[in-house]
């Protein structure tokens, strides 16, 4: 964002990142915050979700008073992690970051803010993310959706013009917009909440402005994405408990972003996209898993649709538990 709007020393930025036991993970992404071109006008926010690992003594002893560090005495999830971290922000801009993930470019989040500072109309902006860092791997390129609530996948690793959404692995979005929009939607505890928050603002722009294009991808940046196995809340070995998270979760946009009708239909539609499941997933399904895909879990999101449709509607900054600010006294 422009100088303007952050007059004086204050924060031009304020770069949130939400973390459970990932001590290890993030030293590499705090150095490569703190080795930002624009590391003097960031404020650089940590949200430790009752980490288990000595994170808040690691960050105190190392990093001091360069950090906020708000602390949860419970694991709240990532999006009421971030929600406090937006709540907290000083700056008129917000990145986010996932605490496995590092800035491979120093001049990333000043690009970004330049070009939010430059194109009035656009709401948030992020860099190319690869799982490597020779870049030869992309994990996100640009966010795109297909109708029935799952990621692109062709699209996300080879386009990036355009995009629906943004992950939040790293991301430069308007404080303004992230309060517009009431911020990230607690019942999704962890995964795909930045989708959900993406096409909440994709949508909400596009009902304004049918040819609005809220978000965009800053070329000539990178940022990898280490995909950490330590920090998760669930073993995506076991199908029953990832691929009821994942898909209540899917359905629950479906029926967000796309009505009642549009969400009957996907379910009616379930049986018919096996295969595309299978691909997803890379596993073969067994007949138990299969029963489960298409009639249980569907059922049970069916069940749910009265309480959904209007959870859907909530402001979920308004209740938002405040964090413990944490300090070396």
């Amino acid at each position: 964002m422009s100088t303007e709007e952050s007059p004086g020393g204050s924060p031009l930025c304020s770069v949130v990142v939400v973390t459970w036991n990932r001590r290890k993970e993030l030293e590499p992404l705090l150095d490569s915050v703190f080795a930002q071109s624009l590391a003097a006008r960031l404020e650089v926010i940590v949200v430790d979700n009752a980490s288990s690992d000595d994170t808040i003594a690691f960050i105190r002893q190392k990093y001091g008073p360069r950090v906020r560090l708000l602390a949860f005495e419970a694991n709240r999830g990532a999006s009421v992690g971030r929600n406090a971290g937006i709540l907290a922000a000083r700056a008129p801009a917000i990145c986010f970051l996932d605490s496995d993930a590092e800035i491979l470019s120093p001049d990333a989040i000043g690009k970004c803010l330049a070009h939010l500072d430059a194109n009035p109309g656009t709401d948030a902006v992020a860099a190319p993310i690869w799982f490597d860092r020779e870049k030869t791997r992309p994990f996100l390129l640009g966010g795109y959706v297909t109708p029935d609530g799952h990621y692109h996948g062709i699209s996300c690793r080879s386009r990036d013009d355009a995009p629906m959404l943004l992950s939040t692995c790293f991301a430069v979005w308007r404080r303004a917009t992230l309060l517009e929009v009431n911020g990230f939607d607690p019942w999704y505890f962890w995964g795909i909440e930045d989708m959900d928050l993406g096409l909440r603002t994709y949508f909400r722009r596009r009902r304004q402005h049918a040819d609005a294009q809220p978000f965009a991808i800053v070329r000539g940046i990178d940022v990898l994405h280490e995909m950490a196995d330590t920090g998760r809340h669930h073993d995506w070995k076991s199908f029953e408990q990832t691929f009821l998270r994942y898909e209540r979760q899917r359905l629950y946009m479906v029926l967000a972003y796309g009505g009642v009708g549009h969400f009957l239909r996907v379910l009616l539609r379930g049986p018919f996209r096996l295969r595309r499941m299978e691909e997803a997933w890379e596993r073969r399904l067994t007949p138990r898993q299969r029963l489960q895909a298409t009639v249980l879990f569907p059922l049970l999101r069916l069940a749910a649709l009265p309480k959904n449709f209007f959870d859907v509607r909530r402001n979920h900054l308004r209740g938002t538990p405040a964090p413990r600010e944490v300090t070396d006294q």
